[in-house]
């Protein structure tokens, strides 16, 4: 049934629309007006059957009518008409949702060629992105490790390593970064969100935030708060670079003009 298939893949296509759209509300947004796109669909023609890559098709086509509509606008829009070009699209489709080529084209309508060379032209625009530092807050010396060396090769310089809730924070109150990575769990026990909710309480500018767990579901049940950006462990490095280049394009796109 549809409603099995929906609440199967929800957690998943908020993520590709809060990636997409580089904040929760619009993405999580998107994807309402997708189930009730659909919800309507099957009201009058019940004998309609979807599948996976049919879900995420219709929330695309939901996702790009919104970004038509804040085109005009100087702030969000520019940031999202930037952020959903057709190369971004059919990145997080293939690396960050696992889709095939064949899938992604046929989501996006296009065909297996034209995702090959838009995944061809992603991975040089991400190659030629805007850098910035990242504070890393991970208790696992080897995933530490892997991210510094991951943001490293991307461009990106790492201000520092936390491994607990105190760590992050007074390493927060002595660099100055663009970006964090945080783990969910740390250390000492506590939970890598409240440390991340108190370094952007005390700083002027917030920064964007990527969360990496090996649990994302958890975060994606369309809560309060809830992060825009997750990557699940076990990683790869391509993943992390993509979701990393998102966050960063958001950021800088929406910095006031100078």
């Amino acid at each position: 049934m549809l409603s099995d298939l929906i609440s199967s893949e929800l957690p998943y296509l908020r993520r590709y629309a809060r990636g997409l759209m580089g904040e929760q509300t619009n993405g999580d947004e998107a994807v309402e007006d997708m189930i009730e796109s659909l919800i309507f669909r099957i009201s009058v023609a019940p004998d309609l059957k979807f599948d996976k890559a049919d879900l995420f098709a219709e929330l695309d086509k939901s996702i790009s009518k919104r970004v038509s509509k804040l085109s005009a606008d100087s702030g969000i829009g520019k940031i999202l008409s930037t952020m959903t070009t057709i190369q971004r699209r059919a990145l997080l489709l293939t690396v960050v949702e696992g889709f095939s080529v064949q899938e992604a084209a046929r989501i996006l309508t296009v065909n297996d060629t034209d995702v090959e060379e838009m995944l061809r032209q992603a991975e040089t625009t991400i190659a030629n992105e805007v850098s910035t530092s990242v504070l890393i807050i991970e208790d696992e010396s080897l995933i530490s490790y892997q991210l510094s060396q991951i943001v490293t090769e991307a461009g990106h310089s790492v201000v520092g390593i936390a491994t607990t809730h105190k760590e992050a924070v007074d390493l927060a109150a002595e660099t100055e970064f663009g970006l964090i990575l945080s783990d969910i769990r740390l250390a000492d026990g506590s939970i890598g969100i409240d440390a991340v909710r108190d370094i952007l309480g005390a700083m002027e500018n917030p920064v964007p935030v990527i969360f990496i767990t090996a649990y994302p579901e958890m975060l994606l049940q369309g809560q309060d708060e809830e992060p825009s950006y997750l990557i699940p462990k076990p990683f790869e490095p391509v993943h992390v670079r993509t979701v990393v280049d998102q966050a960063i394009l958001s950021a800088y796109l929406g910095q006031p003009a100078a």
